[in-house]
């Protein structure tokens, strides 16, 4: 499992609906779609957060919950984890747990040649945790 994570989520009115809700609106979005350049087909995935808090609008910035983030981590179990921002980056630093760091999707000056390689550092990486 490739495990995912941005820095929050939100929504007008900052309240969680529902995971699935927020997975649907995710790939509807500028982030999702994006995100989805980053990541294999052949791989399964797992989205998260670096906090469980909901922003009122999309600027919207907590910082990283390392607790929850370490519940997520022994709960997806990944092989690979790949950090979107810097407050994921932090989260997963403070846990000391390795990652490919990457700019966050929502990026608007992020060229497609880097969601290529980020796409080609998270496959090599898969492969190379193989059993």
């Amino acid at each position: 499992m490739l495990l995912v994570f941005l820095q929050c989520a939100w929504r007008p009115g900052g309240a969680f609906k529902s995971r699935d809700y927020w997975l649907t609106a995710l790939w509807k979005s500028h982030t999702g779609k994006r995100l989805k350049e980053m990541l294999p087909d052949n791989i399964p995935v797992w989205v998260d957060n670096a906090t469980p808090e909901v922003g009122d609008n999309p600027d919207a910035v907590f910082p990283p919950d390392p607790v929850h983030m370490a519940k997520v981590i022994d709960t997806v179990q990944p092989r690979v984890i790949l950090a979107c921002g810097e407050v994921a980056q932090k989260g997963l630093d403070l846990l000391e747990v390795p990652y490919i760091p990457s700019p966050h999707p929502a990026y608007r000056a992020l060229p497609k040649t880097r969601t290529a390689e980020i796409k080609s550092r998270v496959e090599e990486a898969y492969e190379e945790t193989t059993v």
